[in-house]
């Protein structure tokens, strides 16, 4: 006979699992897009990069979480979003000061995240 594991225990297991998605491919998108403005590319492309690389980690962590779940993508999606941000936002308040910016990196990782576990629900059927 077979045992699943329960409930809150695959769905805390599929949270952490898109959230170290999303830090790793936040981290190696932040790489890139530093590596783009060491190249030339003028500052004022800074905040698109920092924004694009959160809404895409979103992504990345959403899919990672929908496919380990395997159903209520834009839940586990949302709540990926929502742990990113509030890491992004820890870090914020150690090494600097919160603005109203902050905003729209909420929205960033958290439509980015509902969008990931959308698509990470589809992908594993």
């Amino acid at each position: 006979m077979e045992q699943t594991a329960p409930l809150f225990i695959r769905t805390l297991k599929s949270l952490l699992l898109g959230l170290l998605l999303a830090l790793g491919g936040a981290g190696l998108l932040m790489f890139l897009f530093a590596a783009l403005l060491s190249l030339g590319i003028p500052d004022g492309f800074l905040p698109f990069f920092a924004h694009t690389a959160m809404l895409l980690a979103g992504v990345i962590g959403g899919i990672g979480a929908g496919i380990k779940r395997g159903d209520k993508g834009l839940l586990m999606g949302a709540a990926t979003g929502m742990a990113l941000f509030v890491l992004h936002l820890g870090v914020t308040l150690l090494w600097g000061s919160v603005s109203l910016s902050c905003l729209t990196y909420l929205a960033m990782e958290l439509m980015g995240g509902c969008l990931g576990g959308i698509l990470g629900v589809n992908l594993r059927k």
